[in-house]
């Protein structure tokens, strides 16, 4: 069951992936189609684990851009491809439960995965004005090439902001995109620094328990397992349950 999940969930990561590629590629039927098959199944996804969760209000607090990323903008404006970033955003958060528990740790410090999924945000949603504020940028993906190297202060010097408006937004692209350098040294550090992270006093009990398996009476381990349905029911109550 579990690689049955590992499997669902790489296909989803690829699905986002696709959906990201198709924003820049000349449009066609097929490509439409395939991109609105994309849409319908990130669609039915987020209604299943929205409606398997038991606390809807707060799997939708947590998992804002899954609610953002299946709104139709495609259908309600005629340039509206930001709807990719928020595929992207949905595509990472995919990604990170299949990392390592030491990386999704650090994204999670401080908000980390946040902030990383708001610069991805502020990249494409910057984009756009540059587009048509800048005369040496032809397309959406210059564009886009013109905020990365722009946020990661690289600044390659094959773009660069003539027009005052075009000024501004790398300003607001410089300091976001050094907030995030900064967030992401200071997450990496203090991950390292911490070496005794706090766990849920429950999960730090039974892996105590454990310890002793053999001294434990029949009332402990069914004390145990109770525990462990609830942690269980917990977690599948806020993220609601992979099909």
């Amino acid at each position: 069951m579990k690689k049955l999940s590992v499997i669902y969930e790489i296909s989803l990561f690829i699905l986002a992936v696709t959906s990201v590629s198709l924003a820049f590629v000349s449009e066609n039927k097929t490509l439409l189609l395939v991109d609105w098959i994309v849409w319908g199944i990130f669609f039915i996804d987020v209604s299943i684990r929205f409606y398997t969760s038991e606390k809807k209000w707060k799997y939708i607090k947590k998992n804002p851009f899954d609610i953002i990323a299946i709104i139709p903008f495609d259908a309600i404006f005629q340039l509206a491809r930001i709807v990719r970033l928020f595929r992207v955003v949905r595509a990472i958060a995919i990604l990170s439960r299949l990392l390592r528990p030491s990386i999704r740790e650090i994204l999670e410090i401080n908000g980390l995965n946040k902030v990383i999924a708001s610069v991805f945000a502020l990249i494409f949603i910057a984009s756009i004005p540059i587009y048509f504020v800048e005369p040496s940028v032809e397309s959406y993906d210059d564009a886009i090439w013109y905020s990365i190297v722009t946020a990661t202060t690289v600044g390659y010097g094959d773009f660069y902001p003539e027009t005052p408006w075009g000024r501004m937004i790398a300003v607001v692209l410089m300091v976001f995109g050094i907030g995030l350098i900064g967030m992401v040294t200071g997450s990496v550090a203090t991950y390292f620094m911490d070496g005794n992270k706090k766990e849920n006093p429950k999960v730090d009990y039974l892996k105590k328990e454990l310890d002793r398996l053999d001294e434990l009476t029949n009332e402990e381990i069914d004390t145990m397992i109770d525990m462990l349905h609830k942690l269980k029911n917990k977690d599948k109550s806020e993220n609601g349950i992979i099909p």
